[in-house]
């Protein structure tokens, strides 16, 4: 009995997946096109070529939606839109920095032949909010949801996530990459350097959305409905405005599928939110949808049309994976079986990848595990990779496997470099024939990929193993570099940060080898504020606690606790008693 009800569940599973007459295997879709060679020389896939044309940001301009509404684009991949009020400019999102919202803000005026007053600034979510003094008045307003603030300051303030953030940032847009050339980026998906370095203008919000609901504000003398649209951050919403007959909306655009998982790294994104976000947009009457993102809708029917179609790719995904979960399958098997209606997939794969967003569904569902039991206790990392290379023979085996699989000129040719190249570097970091190999294997994936997450990060592991990788006048040798350099809080990121996180800070620094058995407290109370707080180190960990509790009491400013933070004042100058955080914490920028 039981052996028949396997064969049966075996039998569903074999069927279930099976390609009907005229259907093509969809694994790894986004890597399969020829490449071509632009006007300025990248050397990239047709669908990456065209997004800046689709999307309708090839040139910087302003274009007049409806009355009274302007899209201002071209400036990167998210646009801004201004909407005229009886009593004044309300400005959508603020773009990536503020010489760009000057340029921006320039613009619209000139289109307009006047100046203007803004009233209100409202952000869709924590992206977008860096070219806001560009634009402020003495009595303008600013809009945002209530967790804006907490999500800036944990993916560019003082955060443990920081460097890491960013430099996973910096390799999926290509940030490091060449601006000319064979490796340069295809379209404005890639970022420049002022991305991360240009002069920043964020203004906090004054007022606040509450978290999941939905609410309506006058501002500027018309009605504003806010509505709860989580869709790649929780803090996003979208901004419905009825005199105008106008939806703006973020990431709800047409002819790409939405990131569920971008490889740079992110809170999980579940896609029943997005669905819900989506379904919750489309229960308002509209003629106009403006997404931040991609072409603007001009009809109630384009509008429509689009957030149906985007909503229903991320459902499919979702439900697919759950599917293939329900018939066994682990995240490898459900991004290997998982087929979509190529209208919703062919050519839209340009940001990520549908194997990526089939992986996080399952992640998010079911976890890291998946049959292979060999993976709840694997081998060291160093250890698997000298292991698998002395089987095969060594380095310089290996290595001429590699070759051999590269002169293939296949996509699984380059794909088995890459796995064979990772090994060899495990054991040998500096084997130059391996780090040659390699990058060409992976330029040749990042020439080929539709995704302009992919090519991000497999051309900046070319340039990485080429030694031309390079970030502020330090060659990066190791992503891990790039991660400290990106993540090191500064004097003026400390100045800039709230006391409380720039206090809890400290959990983060925590040698917990150094740590064992040591165990001292004391109370912080600071000087130019009202905040008190209880530190104790025990059990390896620090906690903070917003009040005082027994024990030393020591009064510091702001700038006095950063100069601990920064290593210029040790624990043990502040009180003898206080020298077990020395021996625990390492403070090294």
């Amino acid at each position: 009995m039981m052996h028949r009800k396997y064969l049966v569940s075996s039998i569903l599973i074999a069927s279930s997946f099976s390609l009907h007459a005229g259907q093509i295997d969809q694994y790894n879709l986004s890597l399969n096109y020829d490449p071509i060679v632009m006007e300025n020389g990248t050397v990239t896939s047709k669908p990456a070529s065209m997004i800046n044309e689709i999307w309708q940001i090839e040139n910087k301009e302003v274009t007049e939606i409806t009355d009274g509404v302007y899209r201002i684009s071209g400036w990167g991949i998210s646009s801004i839109i201004a909407v005229e009020g009886p009593e004044g400019w309300i400005i959508i999102d603020t773009g990536d920095d503020l010489q760009a919202g000057k340029e921006q803000r320039a613009a619209l005026e000139e289109k307009l032949n006047t100046q203007i007053d803004v009233s209100a600034i409202l952000y869709t979510h924590s992206h977008y909010v860096w070219g806001a003094e560009a634009w402020a008045g003495d009595n303008t307003n600013i809009y945002a949801h209530e967790w804006t603030e907490k999500l800036l300051n944990d993916d560019n303030g003082v955060s443990p996530l920081t460097g890491n953030f960013n430099a996973r940032a910096s390799l999926q847009f290509g940030v490091l990459n060449p601006k000319e050339g064979p490796d340069a980026f295809p379209n404005k998906m890639g970022f420049s350097l002022d991305k991360l370095t240009g002069e920043k203008g964020y203004i906090p919000p004054k007022v606040t959305f509450e978290n999941n609901k939905i609410e309506s504000h006058t501002i500027a003398g018309t009605e504003v409905i806010v509505l709860p649209s989580p869709t790649d951050v929780i803090d996003s919403v979208a901004f419905y405005f009825p005199e105008k007959s106008l939806m703006v909306t973020n990431a709800m655009h047409n002819d790409v599928i939405f990131n569920i998982y971008t490889l740079r790294g992110d809170r999980y994104r579940d896609p029943i939110r997005l669905v819900e976000a989506a379904d919750l947009v489309l229960s308002y009457d509209f003629d106009y949808h403006v997404d931040i993102h991609g072409a603007p809708d001009m009809t109630k029917e384009a509008g429509k049309d689009t957030i149906i179609k985007w909503r229903d790719a991320l459902q499919l995904i979702h439900d697919q994976t759950l599917r293939a979960i329900m018939l066994g399958h682990d995240a490898q098997g459900a991004a290997e079986s998982l087929y979509m209606p190529m209208d919703l997939r062919q050519d839209r794969e340009t940001y990520g990848q549908v194997e990526s967003h089939a992986k996080q569904v399952y992640n998010g569902y079911v976890g890291w595990n998946g049959w292979d039991i060999y993976d709840i206790n694997p081998m060291r990392t160093n250890e698997f990779a000298n292991t698998l290379v002395d089987s095969l023979g060594g380095i310089v085996a290996v290595n001429a496997m590699a070759k051999a699989s590269n002169a293939k000129e296949s996509i699984k040719g380059w794909q088995w470099t890459l796995y064979l190249t990772s090994q060899a570097l495990e054991v040998d970091a500096s084997n130059a024939t391996a780090k040659q190999l390699r990058a060409d294997a992976a330029r040749a994936l990042g020439q080929r990929t539709s995704s302009s997450n992919a090519r991000g990060w497999y051309i900046s592991e070319a340039l990485l193993h080429e030694g031309k990788l390079e970030f502020m006048g330090h060659e990066i040798n190791d992503y891990r570099t790039l991660s400290a350099i990106l993540g090191t809080i500064t004097p003026k990121k400390l100045a800039e940060s709230t006391i409380e996180a720039n206090v809890d800070y400290l959990r983060y620094l925590v040698d917990t080898r150094k740590a064992e058995g040591l165990h001292a407290k004391f109370n912080l109370v600071m000087s130019d504020s009202d905040n008190t707080f209880s530190i104790e180190l025990r059990n390896g960990i620090i906690q903070v606690i917003s009040q005082k509790n027994a024990g030393v009491t020591v009064t510091l400013s702001h700038e006095q606790w950063s100069d601990v933070l920064l290593g210029n004042t040790r624990f043990k100058q502040i009180d003898s008693t206080l020298s077990d955080f020395d021996t625990a914490l390492t403070i090294a920028h």
